[in-house]
Formats: structure tokens, C-alpha cells, sequence
């Protein structure tokens, strides 16, 4: 049963000036079962893994911001992605504090600093061009860090690329928007986001995730899945270029296609 340090929590909340010694505790990001397999024609029992999904409540400068359901793990990633994406904040720089309890419910203290509200420009307007047959490799590349998917196989991931092929940032979660949310999150705590000009999901491409990636300014979104009519209008309006349903060697473009060239 695999575990993982929190190593991210511990460096990351000295940013803030402050780190809870429960943050450095050891996550449990699957768990074992025993379980019925059909195969060949009769029952028979197995053992098995599932992902860990547990609750994890958000508490902004004293007010409650929300309940999120994800995999524990990258616990600050996820918090300081989700408020940006919630345009709560701009940048890491607007976390004044962060702090993290775990002993009887999981729970985040954030404070952020004083604010007239956040004003950003968006969608990107980075020129962004990408020969087609480059997402094959991203691909390749993304699926080799799935390792949660491969013990589990209920997980989603997200990945965040520069248009050179690095991989910037990586988030898996049993939520297809808290996967997002840890890699831009991880992107901006460490002052890489303005490098990222490609985000693959392992999830469909719903509404939400485009307007993550808009806020992000990230110019090009792709997955594996396919789009919903919503995520394509709002791509299409919002100079997006949303490619899915990546295989081996074939996908779909939906919008804004002049970015593949």
C-alpha cells in the first residue's frame, strides 16, 4: 500500500512563515479491499486497491470557502489552485498563510491578504502553435505519471506543459477538477504558470475545466474523453484551442484550430 510523504506541505508552508507539524504526516492515497471478480465464467475473490477520498474543509480569512472531496496528498497545491481558479487570489504572493489540521477532520486555514478584488485578463492571447502529432508524446509522458490510475484505476490526472514538451506541472485526484486545481496550483506556487501554454486531462472536457484553463491563461486544452456543447461555445468565444478523445494516433478539435499547425 503505497505512501507519501507530505515533503510538498512541509517546504512550501515555511513560504508562508508557518507550517503545522501535522502537515509533515504521512497520507495514505490508497487503501487495500478484498473483493468479487467475475472472470472465466465464476466468482472469485481478489485482493485489491481503491483510491482514498476524504473531505478537506476550506477557511478563508476566518469564513468558510467550502467543502472539497479529493485524494489527500498535495493538500496546498489543491487549496492555493482552487482559490485561484475561484479568482480569489492572482498569485501565491496573495497567501499570506496557510496551515493545515488533520488529527480529527481535515481542515485549511488560509489567510489572504487584503483585496479590492481580482481583475485578470484573460483568455491568453499567446500566439501558441504546436505541431498535431507533439500531444502523442505529451500523452505518452502524462500516462507514465499516473502511477495512483495504475494501482487504482479511479483517479483523473491533469498535466501542465510548455509548448516545448515540459512538464511543468501534475496533479492526479479522485475529483477531475481537483486533479487541475493541484497542478496549477503546483505551477503557481512555484512561479512556473506564465510557462505554461498546454493542459492534458485525463477527464471529459466539461464547461468548468475550459474556465480553468482560461483563468490560468492557458491557451491550449486537450483530454482524452470528449467536449460538452458548453465547453466547446465557451472555447470557441474565448480563443481556447480545445482538442480530445486522444488515442494512439488520432483527436478531435473542437475549436480554435489554427493553433495546430
Amino acid at each position: 500500500m503505497p505512501h507519501v510523504k507530505l515533503y510538498a506541505l512541509k517546504n512550501e508552508a515555511e513560504v508562508w512563515g508557518r507550517e503545522k507539524a501535522e502537515s509533515a504526516q504521512t497520507v495514505q492515497l490508497a487503501c487495500p479491499v478484498t473483493l468479487q471478480q467475475f472472470a472465466d465464467g465464476k466468482l472469485s475473490f481478489r485482493e485489491g486497491l481503491v483510491a482514498v477520498e476524504s473531505d478537506i474543509r476550506v477557511v478563508v480569512n476566518g469564513q468558510d470557502f467550502g467543502l472539497l472531496t479529493r485524494t489527500p496528498g498535495d493538500d496546498l497545491s489543491l487549496v492555493v489552485g482552487h482559490l485561484f481558479t475561484c479568482s480569489m487570489i492572482r498569485a501565491s504572493e496573495d497567501v499570506v498563510d496557510c496551515s493545515f489540521h488533520y488529527k480529527s477532520s481535515s481542515r485549511a486555514e488560509v489567510t489572504l491578504k487584503a483585496s479590492d478584488g481580482i481583475h485578470r485578463l484573460y483568455p491568453s492571447p499567446r500566439p501558441a502553435h504546436i505541431a498535431p502529432d507533439r500531444l502523442f508524446d505529451f500523452k505518452q509522458t502524462f500516462e507514465r505519471r499516473q502511477n495512483l490510475y495504475k494501482n487504482t484505476h479511479s483517479t483523473h490526472a491533469a498535466a501542465l506543459f510548455s509548448i516545448d514538451g515540459e512538464m511543468i506541472a501534475f496533479g492526479e485526484d479522485v475529483g477531475r477538477h481537483n486533479a487541475f486545481d493541484k497542478a496549477i496550483g503546483r505551477a503557481l506556487l512555484e512561479g512556473t504558470l506564465g510557462r505554461v501554454n498546454i493542459a492534458m486531462l485525463s477527464s471529459r472536457l466539461a464547461l468548468e475545466l475550459v474556465i480553468k484553463a482560461a483563468t490560468a491563461n492557458i491557451p491550449i486544452l486537450c483530454g482524452f474523453s470528449a467536449a460538452t456543447s458548453s465547453a466547446v461555445n465557451y472555447a470557441e468565444r474565448n480563443n481556447i484551442t480545445l482538442a480530445g478523445r486522444i488515442r494512439k494516433d488520432t483527436f478531435d478539435i473542437y475549436s480554435n484550430g489554427w493553433r495546430f499547425q
